[in-house]
């Protein structure tokens, strides 16, 4: 049970598309070069090689020390910086992946429906079209993400650290983690949770550290409001934190 202090945006609430991008660079096949995938390689062995011990400087939760205590919020700081670029990476394959399946996915049943009532209700076939692939890619680029961290969440956060990472939570209008959808008012992509000590109690529980958002559109990032809204209702000490593939910019336009 998650502690009840304890957001969605994009596909869902950040209003995402997929026009236009920053294509990754390719080999002759058309397989993603080691450019980015290096990149991230080498962000992590420099963090590494920069941290004293390597893995002795795992970060180690305090479950008797409060959220915003000065050691917490540096060991949460730490587990951001640990997993910066794995999340980075996730988010990148997982644009990879909708890029390169454009066409399969758009051909899916549910996206062919969707289109042909648009169409019934008179929306020209070229908006139509782009609004199905916009929703669509960035659907599943979401779908994808979550099931990369979903597989991988234990190795990047393992469990001796005190902290783990959790896919689509939602919460209510006043932070309290639900799953009945009609009682969800707002829902992050990506949770990053501690564990602490119930002080009545002394039972261990879990709240929520920081949230991330996954945004792949070219046009908006993460909502204040959204962001203001999630930051107070789970009581965390910094924003909402956006995650976004590298070959999707935010324009400045």
């Amino acid at each position: 049970m998650t502690r009840p202090k304890g957001p969605h945006g994009d596909a869902g609430d950040g209003g995402d598309g997929a026009d236009g991008g920053v294509p990754r660079p390719r080999d002759g096949h058309g397989r993603p070069t080691a450019t980015i995938a290096e990149g991230h390689e080498a962000i992590a062995d420099a963090a590494t090689r920069g941290r004293p011990g390597g893995e002795s400087a795992q970060p180690r939760n305090d479950p008797k020390l409060g959220k915003h205590d000065e050691q917490t919020v540096a060991e949460i700081e730490k587990a951001r910086n640990q997993i910066a670029p794995k999340l980075q990476q996730m988010a990148d394959d997982a644009w990879d992946h909708v890029d390169q399946n454009k066409d399969a996915i758009l051909a899916q049943e549910g996206y062919q429906r969707r289109r042909e009532k648009l169409l019934e209700r008179g929306y020209p076939e070229e908006t139509v079209d782009l609004i199905l692939e916009r929703t669509a890619l960035g659907t599943e680029a979401h779908t994808q993400f979550a099931r990369s961290i979903d597989a991988e969440a234990q190795n990047m956060l393992p469990p001796e650290t005190g902290f783990r990472l959790r896919t689509e939570v939602g919460y209510d209008a006043q932070g309290v983690e639900t799953s009945r959808q009609k009682d969800q008012d707002f829902r992050p992509d990506v949770i990053l949770e501690r564990q602490y000590e119930d002080a009545a109690t002394g039972d261990l529980d879990w709240e929520v550290a920081h949230a991330y958002d996954l945004k792949t559109g070219l046009k908006t990032g993460i909502e204040p409001g959204w962001a203001n809204k999630v930051q107070d209702k789970l009581d965390l000490g910094r924003p909402p934190e956006e995650i976004r593939p590298t070959q999707r910019p935010l324009s400045v336009d």
